[in-house]
C-alpha cells in the first residue's frame, strides 16, 4: 500500500514539474521573441550601413572595422543561438545545422546590399 502510495505521489509530482518546465520554457521563447523584435530595428539600420552581415552559420557578424553597437550584436547571437538549440533539440538535429539552414533562409530574404557569407565563406553584397 505504501509503495503504491509513493508511486501516485511521485507521478504527480514529476508530472507538476514537467508543466512547470513547460510553461518557464514558453516564457523564455516568448522573452527572447520580444527582446529580438526590440533589436530588430537597430539591426536593419547597422546592416543597411554595411557594418554587420549575415555569416553562412546563421548568425550576425562585422563585415566592417567599426564595432558598433557590439552588445546589441551580442546578445541577438546569443538569442539566436538559444532559439537554434531548441529547435535542434526538438528536430533532433546539431545547432550547427539548425544555424546553416537559417542561414540560407536569411539570404534568400535579404535586402539588396545586405552583406552575406556564401557556403565557402566569402562574402558578398546581394
Amino acid at each position: 500500500m505504501k509503495s503504491n502510495f509513493f508511486a501516485i505521489f511521485l507521478l504527480i509530482l514529476l508530472s507538476g514539474i514537467c508543466s512547470a518546465t513547460t510553461a518557464i520554457f514558453a516564457d523564455d521563447i516568448q522573452t527572447i521573441k520580444v527582446q529580438m523584435e526590440k533589436r530588430l530595428p537597430l539591426i536593419v539600420e547597422l546592416k543597411s550601413k554595411g557594418i554587420i552581415g549575415e555569416n553562412n552559420t546563421g548568425y550576425l557578424q562585422y563585415v566592417a572595422t567599426n564595432r558598433e553597437n557590439e552588445e546589441v550584436v551580442n546578445a541577438e547571437n546569443e538569442d539566436r543561438k538559444k532559439v537554434y538549440a531548441i529547435i535542434a533539440k526538438k528536430e533532433g538535429a546539431s545547432i550547427g545545422q539548425v544555424g546553416s539552414r537559417r542561414a540560407l533562409q536569411i539570404a534568400k530574404k535579404a535586402l539588396k546590399g545586405d552583406w552575406l557569407q556564401d557556403q565557402n565563406g566569402k562574402w558578398y553584397q546581394k
